[in-house]
């Protein structure tokens, strides 16, 4: 999946879209971190924006933290363009 996919893809998943910022604006996060801010009194929905965030290759785990992956990088840097352009 190419960068256009996965921004399109975030755009319709409000939820994903917000962990996947949080995770790139932190540069890592632990589930409890992505539970409070999904403001979520449920696990499962964050593991399951998590997992899908994982299989489309975005983030990754590491020690107990997500990260982005490089090409997570790519659409997070991306989306930071967009952001901007659309400020402007």
């Amino acid at each position: 999946m190419g960068v256009p996919e996965n921004i399109n893809w975030l755009k319709e998943n409000r939820e994903g879209a917000r962990i996947f910022r949080f995770i790139g604006r932190e540069g890592g996060a632990s589930l409890r971190e992505l539970r409070e801010v999904t403001h979520g009194t449920d696990w499962w929905p964050v593991k399951a924006y998590v997992k899908s965030l994982i299989d489309r290759g975005l983030i990754e785990a590491a020690d107990d933290t997500y990260r982005l992956t490089k090409d997570g990088q790519k659409v997070y840097e991306s989306l930071m363009a967009i952001g901007y352009l659309e400020q402007v």
